[in-house]
This record gives C-alpha cells, sequence and structure tokens, in this order.
C-alpha cells in the first residue's frame, strides 16, 4: 500500500529543508513520489527537489482543496496508476490547512490504497507566537491536525522559551509527537520512525465524514495572502541580492520570500526570506530565474522595483 506523508508548516518554516532531509537520511531506497502545491503562479520549491530523481507533480495555482481540488485529486491518481509509487510527499502551500489536505486525500484513504503515515508541521520556534497571534485561523489548524509537529529553528533559543512553546502547543494538541532537538542532530531516519509511529490523527474519522471543505465558512488562503511572483533573466550581483532582501524588512505585511535567479560568471544563486533572517547559497544552473514573494496586502509596484523588475 503507497503511504502518503504530509509536510506542512506555515511560510518559510522549512518544509522544503525536512523533505531534502529525509531524502537524503532516511527514504534514499524507496520509490517517492512529491505534489509540490505553492501559493502563486511561479513555482520555487519543485525544481530544487528533482535532482534527488523523484516523480514531481507541480500545482502552483491555488490551495490544494479550493481553486484546485478537481486537480489535486486527478494528480494522486496519475501517481499511484501510472508512477507506482512507495510514499507520496504532499508538500502544501505554507497558507494551506492541514485538515483541507487530508480531506483531499479522503476518497483514496476510504478507499485503502492508500495509508496516512507521516503527518508532519514543521513550526518556526522563533516566529510562533507572533504568527500564532496574526494568523490563528490557519496556524491553529496546522498544529491540531498534525500527527508530529518538528521546531525548527530551535538551537536558536533558550531552554526557557521552547519549554514556553512546548506547553502551548500541547494545548492545541496534546497526542502529537513533538521534536524539540535541533533537526541537524536527528538523523533523518529517527525522524520517519518517529512520524510512522505516531498515533492516529484526533478526529481524523470524522474529518474524512465531513462533507464539503472543512473551512467552508472560514478564511480561503487567497482571501487573506497575497503573492507576487516573477519570472526574470535578470543577472544579480550577490551583495545587491541581500540588499534588496534585507530591505524587505521595511515593507509592511512581507512573511516570506524565495527564488532562484542568475549571478555574475553563469553562477545561479538560491534565496530565503522570512522577516529578520535572509539565505543566500549557490545552486545549480536553472532554464529561468524566479522570485516569489507572499505576504498581505502586498503592492506590486514597491517590490517589482525593489528587485529592478
Amino acid at each position: 500500500m503507497t503511504k502518503i506523508d504530509i509536510i506542512s508548516g506555515f511560510l518559510g518554516a522549512g518544509k522544503t529543508t525536512l523533505i531534502k532531509k529525509l531524502l537524503d537520511e532516511a527514504l534514499s531506497g524507496e520509490k517517492v513520489a512529491l505534489i509540490e502545491n505553492e501559493f502563486g503562479e511561479v513555482g520555487i520549491d519543485g525544481p530544487i527537489l528533482k535532482k534527488y530523481g523523484i516523480e514531481i507533480k507541480e500545482m502552483n495555482s491555488g490551495c490544494i482543496c479550493c481553486t484546485i481540488a478537481g486537480d489535486f485529486s486527478l494528480a494522486l491518481k496519475e501517481l499511484l496508476v501510472h508512477y507506482h509509487p512507495d510514499r507520496i510527499i504532499i508538500e502544501p502551500s505554507g497558507v494551506g490547512k492541514l485538515s483541507d489536505i487530508i480531506k483531499g486525500c479522503e476518497k483514496y484513504l476510504k478507499k485503502g490504497s492508500v495509508e496516512l503515515s507521516m503527518c508532519i508541521t514543521v513550526i518556526d520556534a522563533m516566529k510562533y507566537k507572533v504568527y500564532l497571534k496574526n494568523f490563528r485561523e490557519f496556524y491553529e489548524n496546522q498544529l491540531a491536525n498534525a500527527k508530529t509537529i518538528i521546531l525548527s529553528r530551535s538551537q536558536n533559543m533558550n531552554e526557557k522559551a521552547i519549554e514556553s512553546i512546548l506547553d502551548d502547543i500541547k494545548k492545541h494538541n496534546p497526542k502529537a509527537h513533538i521534536i524539540t532537538t535541533d533537526w541537524k542532530n536527528v538523523s533523518g531516519k529517527k525522524i520517519v520512525e518517529l512520524a510512522e509511529s505516531s498515533e492516529e490523527i484526533p478526529g481524523l474519522k470524522t474529518l474524512l465524514e465531513q462533507t464539503g471543505h472543512a473551512h467552508d465558512h472560514n478564511h480561503h488562503a487567497d482571501e487573506v495572502f497575497h503573492v507576487w511572483g516573477k519570472e526574470t533573466a535578470k543577472t544579480f550581483e550577490r551583495n545587491e541580492l541581500n540588499k534588496v532582501l534585507n530591505s524587505l524588512d521595511n515593507v509592511q505585511g512581507i512573511l516570506r520570500a524565495k527564488g532562484i535567479v542568475r549571478s555574475e560568471n553563469n553562477k545561479w544563486l538560491q534565496f530565503d526570506y522570512v522577516p529578520k533572517e535572509v539565505i543566500i547559497r549557490d545552486t545549480t544552473p536553472d532554464c529561468t530565474g524566479r522570485i516569489c514573494v507572499i505576504g498581505e496586502h502586498i503592492n506590486e509596484n514597491v517590490i517589482s522595483k525593489m528587485f529592478g523588475l
């Protein structure tokens, strides 16, 4: 039976980094497929993961269970019928609701053709309280419906602060296994072992028996969040790119930026931004550059000018 693994987490929590770790350290002997659901027209993470030689279905036009629900079901069917994977990893949009993703798998779970194995939510420990306060509807949903919760960037916090987050998470999901140790110090195999041994999600049967989407009377991601995305052939000097990304802290409402762009001497750079944190690393050449910015009430003209586009 094919395993379904859902790796959720709010914007910039580290979902793709965790998936890369699991592919490197735990799943190399398995036939793995990935459904990559990004919020916006410009996909970034899918091409980054293609080097692993896994089958990838990219869905970049909305959240799985709203505007592209039918496409998601079709993608699952195609993978099961034509690729026959040992497991399918679903990486939903950072602004997606975990309950909706699980609900989207309902048909295949009920048929018994798949089993819900790992159901992980990645939480940026540094931004836990501010995101929970400002985006409670989406954040709580990801917490409450996870079987395993992993804190990213926990190495940047003291023991007292981590304990406070741990106590609060347990109020939302008392049964989830929680990993607080810096995942650099935990093997991918150990994470998979723990995540697969976690108990069934509380209320899973009730969730699957619901008619319609779990958020029919709540907000959709596209009602709350806005995305600006561009494909570009522009060349960015590394220091220039770093300056632009750091200046995003001065623009109200920006929660996440990521991309792959050409740099000097035919080199390529991959970048990730969350408020107060910029990461730029060398990467392999791609067909064209791509930039994606997500937030609330984004002024597209301002963002375009900042990147010189």
